[in-house]
């Protein structure tokens, strides 16, 4: 995924980028996880490199897909897949709907826990982190 910002400011070897919402951002179901504040701009804090960079100057951003899918992964299908494999375990081995339930349920709650832990784990690695691809162009300046 590719997103836009400007250069808020420069602390060391990161750098503050303000996302502008895009034009589909209004109609997505999301909108409202994505954007913290009522202005719809969010603020990233990204490594610099060996870019050279001034505030106002407009970057191109990228988070890989791959973590996109992996993420996806993790948070929908994974619990799903865990507590409809606990639910058919108990089921055939106690036939009994009401403790098969109990076991999808006692599963999901026991895999949230798991991604909290692989959250925890994994979280911070490269695969999901978004990275600043190239500088653009610099914002003209109000005078």
């Amino acid at each position: 995924m590719k997103e836009f910002g400007t250069v808020v400011r420069i602390e060391e070897n990161d750098c503050i980028i303000e996302i502008q919402p895009q034009s589909g951002c209004g109609h997505c179901s999301m909108n409202t996880c994505c954007s913290g504040t009522d202005s719809g701009k969010r603020e990233l804090t990204l490594k610099r490199g060996n870019m050279k960079m001034n505030p106002g100057d407009v970057v191109e951003i990228e988070t890989p897909a791959r973590g996109f899918y992996t993420a996806a992964f993790l948070i929908f299908i994974f619990p799903l897949f865990l507590s409809m494999t606990a639910y058919m375990i108990v089921e055939a081995q106690t036939d009994s709907s009401k403790l098969a339930i109990a076991g999808f349920f006692g599963c999901f709650v026991i895999s949230e826990i798991l991604i909290g832990w692989i959250d925890r784990l994994f979280g911070r690695k490269k695969v999901f982190e978004p990275h600043i691809v190239r500088r653009l162009k610099r914002e003209p300046e109000d005078s």
